[in-house]
């Protein structure tokens, strides 16, 4: 027999392999798992997105039609509002003050902190951040309903209904919004989990407490107020935004902040015009 190596691989040399071969499954899994991670987080981070976009659209629409009432020129000239002569007497279930859902001369108000009505926020759970009241009629004509609290008006004033009176002719019957949005602890689908909410008034009447977007960590509410007089320059335009316990004069705009709970530095934040002119 000759004194060469025999042909193959020795057992240190297959160790080896087996060694490396293992490393770098070890690598390749390790590499998958953090892509896999980072796709889950980005996935994440996206509906986180989708959650505020969508909660921030639906308060823009409310907040840009904010003390719209229809063709009437403004509340004053509404019969049947709590400041009025004869406020309407319907008894709205779960109303969130005394006449709290007819206080249309209240048609904008705003809380940084607490929970300043009589009606209970989900749960009993104090909320996070502002508090956020609003006033308005629906941007549609309807038919009156019995149960359904109405703004029938004209050019000139109008008054409200609830027990579904028909519409004057030449008027517009449009269904009374009253609404107060907040962030509460708890959301229906999960005890520990957030989400924007509203008490609002529907048929009944009656206030109702409805889940807005689950993920909403806080609410915050600066108001835009507008000191210029009519006719100068900057009139109509907001000189600062404050916290609602320091607004005094007009407010012209509604600045708005929305922060995720799905991460603590991603949050939302636009500023609504009061497209029907300024408030309080």
């Amino acid at each position: 027999m000759s004194g060469r190596r025999a042909a193959g691989f020795g057992l240190a040399e297959v160790l080896v392999a087996l060694a490396l071969g293992l490393l770098l499954a070890l690598m390749i899994t390790t590499l998958h798992a953090r892509i896999l991670r980072l796709a889950l987080d980005a996935g994440s981070a996206a509906d986180a997105q989708d959650a505020l976009r969508i909660a921030m659209a639906v308060l823009e629409h409310d907040l840009a039609h904010t003390a719209y009432w229809g063709p009437a020129p403004d509340a004053a000239q509404i019969a049947g509002r709590r400041a009025g002569a004869a406020p309407l007497a319907a008894a709205v279930g779960g109303d969130c003050g005394p006449g709290w859902s007819i206080d249309l001369d209240a048609a904008l108000q705003a809380w940084s902190a607490g929970w300043p009505l009589a009606c209970r926020p989900y749960r009993g759970a104090s909320p996070l951040g502002s508090v956020l009241a609003l006033r308005r009629a629906s941007s549609e004509p309807g038919d009156p309903e019995a149960g359904v609290l109405q703004v029938q008006a004209d050019y000139w004033g109008g008054r409200l209904v609830a027990a579904g009176e028909a519409v004057p002719p030449g008027h517009e019957g449009r269904t009374l919004v009253a609404r107060a949005y907040y962030v509460s602890p708890h959301s229906t689908g999960a005890a520990r989990q957030p989400s924007l909410r509203r008490k609002t008034l529907q048929r009944g009447p009656r206030i109702v407490d409805e889940e807005v977007m689950p993920g909403i960590a806080a609410l915050e509410v600066l108001l835009g107020v507008d000191h210029d007089a009519p006719g100068t320059a900057g009139h109509g335009l907001p000189d600062a935004f404050v916290a609602p316990e320091s607004a005094s004069g007009p407010i012209v705009a509604v600045r708005i902040t929305l922060r995720s709970a799905e991460a603590s530095d991603l949050a939302m934040t636009r500023t609504i015009a009061l497209r029907n002119g300024p408030v309080g």
